[in-house]
C-alpha cells in the first residue's frame, strides 16, 4: 500500500501539464486573494492600514481603491464577510485544491468540487450584485474585469478538468 502511494507520488509530470497548470494557477490565486483578504480583515479590526505611506499591503489596498473600486474606503459588513471568507475559506481552498493536483491525489476530486462550485456562487453572485447596482462603485472598467475575470474563468477549467478528467486524476482502486 505504502509502495503504491510512493510510486504514485513520484510519478512523473509527463501528461499531467494541464493538471499541472490548474495547480499553478490555484497556488496564484489562494496567494493573491487569501493575503490581501486577511490584510483587510486586519483593517477593519484597526490593526492594519490602508494608505499612502503605510506598508505595502496597505499601498496595494490604497491603490487599488484609487483605480478600480471605491467602495473599500470605510469598512463595509458586505465587504468583511466576503474578505473573511476569502482569507479563511476560499484561499485555504485553493491551496489544498492546488496541492491536490500538483500530487495528483484522488482527494482532489470532491476538494475541488467544493472550491469550484463555491468560487463560481461566489463570482456570480459578485458580478450580478455590481450589475444590477448599475456598478456604481467601479471607477475603473478594465481594473474591475482584469482583477474578476480570472475568478470566472478558474471554476469553469477546474470543473471542466474535473468531471471530464476525472479517471486520470488518480490510479483505481
Amino acid at each position: 500500500m505504502l509502495g503504491d502511494s510512493a510510486a504514485h507520488a513520484t510519478k512523473p509530470l509527463k501528461g499531467r501539464g494541464w493538471l499541472i497548470f490548474l495547480a499553478i494557477y490555484s497556488f496564484l490565486l489562494a496567494f493573491i486573494t487569501a493575503i490581501p483578504q486577511f490584510y483587510y480583515v486586519l483593517f477593519a479590526l484597526h490593526l492594519a492600514a490602508i494608505g499612502p505611506n503605510t506598508t505595502p499591503l496597505g499601498e496595494v489596498w490604497y491603490w487599488y481603491i484609487l483605480s478600480g473600486d471605491n467602495s473599500y474606503r470605510h469598512v463595509d459588513p458586505g465587504i468583511l464577510a466576503g474578505a473573511v471568507e476569502d482569507a479563511f475559506l476560499l484561499g485555504p481552498l485553493y491551496f489544498a485544491t492546488g496541492l491536490g493536483l500538483w500530487r495528483n491525489s484522488r482527494w482532489v476530486f470532491p476538494v475541488g468540487l467544493i472550491t469550484g462550485a463555491m468560487i463560481l456562487y461566489a463570482i456570480i453572485g459578485f458580478f450580478l450584485g455590481d450589475i444590477f447596482a448599475g456598478l456604481n462603485t467601479v471607477t475603473n472598467g478594465a481594473s474591475y474585469w482584469a482583477t474578476n475575470l480570472p475568478y470566472l474563468v478558474y471554476p469553469l477549467l477546474l470543473l471542466a478538468t474535473l468531471l471530464f478528467r476525472r479517471n486520470r486524476l488518480a490510479p483505481q482502486g
